[in-house]
């Protein structure tokens, strides 16, 4: 009998290539197959089908699966006996979508004044989505998306109607409308209705950090007020929440960013009460963020900065104490060409964090990164060096060398790491990639983690030191030759 799922994936790409084929000769799809092997257990598919904007604008099909191993305890043919452990793949998730200017459906991403409501003050300085607008876009990552969605263009570019649903998060429905106003400025205004399940235990709890939705309906209203002029942007939004058995809450979000000659800069400043639940029922992790970003290119010297801080609601217990924290970092890289095709980089990085738990608890986190790059025609060499040290234990000293090749048919990296403290370990990765026009193949291997340089206590078998490893095996393969017609 045939494998169900073989027939679905036979299925879909039938009813796409079938609505791609245009009557009058236009321009054919592209297709792109992606396979990838991870870790000799899990195999992960996508079919991605593109065509080319036509009386309707572009259209794009996507079908993902994921495929787990597991053993087999038998095989109810008959030949096999019991306990056989034969290895099987099976398919645990896969998903089927489709975008167009009129519909999106499938696994999708949240995007705009959307993306801020199911995650609060998450997005620095800066960031797309406090001026895009609030749509749902259609995910084609090789990892099967959580989150479905549904949305309708009632009015395309204009007004459109949501539905998104996760397991175990519920389902939402919404609306969502976006209104230029002038040339350079646009305002958007979202609105949902959600029934989270509730976040209360069943026999109680006695102590929470923080609220904890009691279920039934929740409804939201956000709206962002985007104004872009040249080089300066502007971006304020807010958003309200209230719940039929749930207090009501808001946060609020300003967004500025500059671009003066060759320095840009952003600035973002946010608020979100802790009475504030997601559509999803779940709770911001700050109550209020202070963050700033300067970067500049002056020739061949590039230089950045960025600050934040961070902080929690208020914690009752044990006492009264708010959590946070306070991030700064720096970094230089120069840059010096020569006429013999040779680019030599050199680069520091230097980063401080210090951070407060609800318990009251400081704790600190220092690093220094060095690096220097050297492309001489089809080679690539680079060192760096790094000193982090976390709290009061001792510092994490290592060096790390990498070499690389690009002989025009693919390219060729090798890594190692070398941990010269507080205990000697070493990692190691490489990768080779292998590609022509419309097709690719690439492998990486690489340790998991830094591995003791003298293993103590019993000695490794072969089995233990293969499971330290991870192996990725993929290919992808894209053609529109299916539909390309002959001249005659």
């Amino acid at each position: 009998m045939p494998n169900p799922w073989s027939l679905r994936i036979a299925l879909f790409l039938f009813s796409a290539l079938l609505l791609g084929v245009d009557r009058a000769g236009c321009d054919p799809p592209t297709i792109a197959l992606r396979s990838e092997l991870e870790d000799l257990q899990e195999i992960k598919s996508r079919l991605l089908v593109d065509f080319p904007a036509g009386p309707y604008g572009p259209r794009r099909f996507v079908y993902v699966e994921n495929r787990g191993g597991s053993e087999c305890e038998g095989i109810d043919s008959g030949e096999a006996d019991q306990g056989s452990g034969v290895s099987v793949l099976q398919p645990q998730q896969w998903a089927v979508g489709f975008s167009g200017p009129l519909v999106t459906a499938g696994p999708v991403s949240l995007r705009g004044i959307l993306a801020q409501l199911y995650n609060p003050l998450a997005h620095g300085p800066g960031s797309d989505v406090f001026t895009e607008p609030p749509e749902l876009s259609l995910n084609i990552d090789l990892d099967v998306a959580g989150r479905r969605g549904l949305q309708l263009g009632v009015i395309p570019g204009y007004w459109s109607l949501l539905a998104m649903y996760r397991e175990q998060k519920g389902a939402q429905l919404g609306s969502a409308i976006a209104v230029p106003v002038g040339k350079s400025t646009e305002f958007t205004l979202v609105g949902l209705l959600s029934g989270p399940p509730s976040r209360l235990e069943p026999e109680g709890s006695w102590y929470a950090e923080r609220p904890l939705f009691p279920g039934g309906l929740n409804t939201h209203l956000a709206g962002c007020l985007a104004w872009e002029h040249q080089r300066l942007r502007f971006s304020l939004g807010a958003a309200a929440s209230a719940g039929q058995w749930a207090g009501p809450g808001m946060f609020v979000t300003l967004d500025m960013s500059l671009s003066v000659a060759s320095v840009d800069l952003a600035l973002l400043l946010g608020y979100c009460s802790p009475q504030f639940f997601t559509p999803e029922g779940d709770t911001g992790d700050l109550e209020w963020i202070a963050a700033a970003r300067a970067e500049g290119d002056f020739g061949p010297l590039r230089l950045s900065a960025a600050c934040s801080k961070e902080l929690r609601p208020l914690s009752p217990f044990p006492d009264t104490f708010r959590g946070g924290r306070d991030r700064f970092e720096a970094g230089i890289e120069l840059i010096r060409k020569s006429r013999t095709r040779r680019v030599l980089s050199i680069e520091g990085q230097a980063a401080w964090q210090r951070a407060w738990s609800a318990e009251g608890r400081e704790n600190s986190f220092r690093c220094l990164a060095a690096g220097s790059t050297l492309d001489w025609r089809a080679w690539s060499f680079a060192v760096g060096l790094s000193e982090s040290r976390d709290g009061a234990s001792l510092p994490v000293r290592d060096v790390r060398f990498s070499v690389g090749r690009d002989p025009g048919w693919g390219k060729i990296e090798l890594e190692a790491g070398y941990q010269l403290s507080p205990a000697p370990g070493f990692d190691i990765a490489a990768a080779l990639d292998i590609f022509g026009e419309g097709k690719r193949l690439y492998i990486r291997v690489g340790t998991e983690e830094v591995l003791p340089l003298y293993p103590s206590g019993d000695s490794l078998q072969a089995a233990d030191w293969l499971e330290l490893f991870t192996l990725r095996l993929g290919w992808e393969a894209s053609t529109d030759w299916l539909f390309r017609r002959r001249s005659r």
